[in-house]
């Protein structure tokens, strides 16, 4: 598995004001070879608008490979595929605009408007109730959710509260089917193969999915007793110890300024904690790539690897993530 020249992991979000992306490049001491390579994380900084975010990535890897991370769902529930006659994500992302998926990205303002082919409700907070949702669907929410998920994640169709995350993803994958389409070279992990397979060439784009709440463990336990917040500045100064400690554990170092607004537990402003998750995401990403953790992903459920996706770093049958907001 040869290295990605470029790994950057993009903290998502509804708000485009508070994607932030962090960026690593690797450093090889001579040729191709692994020994003594080094990843520099040298940016951290706000996600560039439409077409441009894939451009300038893999024209920072140029010739390499770039590898991005996200922190949306990558994929669909299992049962919903099937009701819909979905036979992989990547052929759904590829219809996207046409019928019957013209209306997939418009979330439904009523009950009476929730399809197959338009499966996301509400688009306003009101008199709506997830029972709504179940019944247009006509599927229950164990149904709704994705392996990966367990059994404590918000459905991927339900766009209220603090754990939804259907609205990043819709906007997110609009984004990934656009790219796909402009430019041949865009990978999707795991249906397009695994980071073995897919990390062997040059040019490509590795796209995959993350969930920085899920390498929190990597930091060791909080300095403090009770719930910590990634909202709160002290309470991210509190985590840098431990995530230095992680990133000396593997191949990193770090441009000076970076490093810097780390030591300082980032921005001062709401920013902050999106800057937080960029980076753990990022350290997340570069363990798995040189091995120091397992990316992941059962080989014996053809769902996964067909339709569901599944969170890069996520243990087969380990324990599972929850994957609302942290507080």
């Amino acid at each position: 598995m040869i290295w990605p020249a470029l790994i950057a992991h993009a903290d998502w979000g509804t708000d485009s004001r508070k994607r932030q992306v962090a960026v690593a490049r690797v450093r090889r001491a001579s040729g191709n070879s692994h020994a003594h390579a080094r990843y520099a994380v040298e940016s951290l900084a706000p996600a560039a608008d439409g077409p441009e975010f894939f451009g300038q990535l893999r024209a920072a890897a140029d010739p390499g490979q770039a590898m991005i991370g996200f922190d949306f769902p990558i994929g669909l529930p299992r049962r919903y595929a099937a009701a819909a006659g979905i036979t992989t994500f990547p052929a759904l992302l590829e219809a996207l605009g046409t019928p019957p998926w013209h209306h997939f990205h418009v979330v439904a303002a009523q009950p009476s408007e929730i399809t197959l082919h338009q499966p996301f409700y509400p688009m306003r907070p009101g008199a709506s109730r997830r029972e709504h949702l179940h019944l247009g669907l006509g599927l229950s929410g164990p149904e709704l959710r994705r392996r990966c998920e367990g059994n404590d994640a918000e459905s991927l169709f339900w766009t209220l509260g603090g754990k939804q995350v259907g609205k990043g993803a819709l906007i997110g994958w609009q984004l990934i089917a656009a790219a796909r389409r402009a430019k041949p070279g865009i990978r999707l992990w795991p249906f397009d193969g695994p980071l073995t397979q897919l990390l062997t060439g040059r040019g490509q784009t590795i796209v995959v999915e993350t969930y920085p709440r899920e390498y929190y463990r990597h930091l060791g336990p909080p300095a403090a007793r009770g719930r910590w917040s990634k909202r709160r500045k002290a309470d991210r100064l509190s985590r840098v110890p431990g995530l230095f400690s992680w990133a000396e554990s593997l191949p990193v170092e770090w441009d000076t300024t970076i490093r810097r607004r780390v030591e300082s537990g980032f921005s001062d402003d709401r920013n902050g904690e999106d800057e937080f998750d960029a980076v753990i995401g990022l350290l997340a990403m570069i363990a798995v790539v040189t091995g120091a953790i397992d990316a992941g992903v059962p080989a014996d459920d053809p769902a996964v690897i067909s339709t569901e996706g599944w969170i890069l770093g996520r243990a087969p049958d380990g324990p599972a993530p929850r994957l609302g907001r942290p507080q």
